[in-house]
């Protein structure tokens, strides 16, 4: 299990597109869970199977990408 938290906070274009790389490598090649932590909505849709949306210290929201986009309505 590996913990990530914020890991492309700061970074550049470029790395951090390297770095979307190198954690889909470790996951896929190494089987390794990953928590990842991201204020980046779309790095929690390229990288996540599950996401769980806390606020207040509390589990509001979880499921995949797509469940959760699906369950929006409106201008989406």
């Amino acid at each position: 299990m590996l913990f990530l938290d914020e890991p492309t906070l700061g970074l550049d274009v470029q790395t951090r597109s390297q770095m979307w790389k190198h954690i889909e490598e470790v996951r896929e090649n190494l089987g390794v869970t990953i928590i990842l932590t991201s204020h980046y909505l779309e790095e929690v849709d390229a990288l996540s199977d599950r996401v769980a949306i806390i606020d207040h210290g509390k589990i509001i929201a979880s499921g995949t990408p797509a469940e959760l986009k699906a369950s929006l309505r409106g201008g989406m």
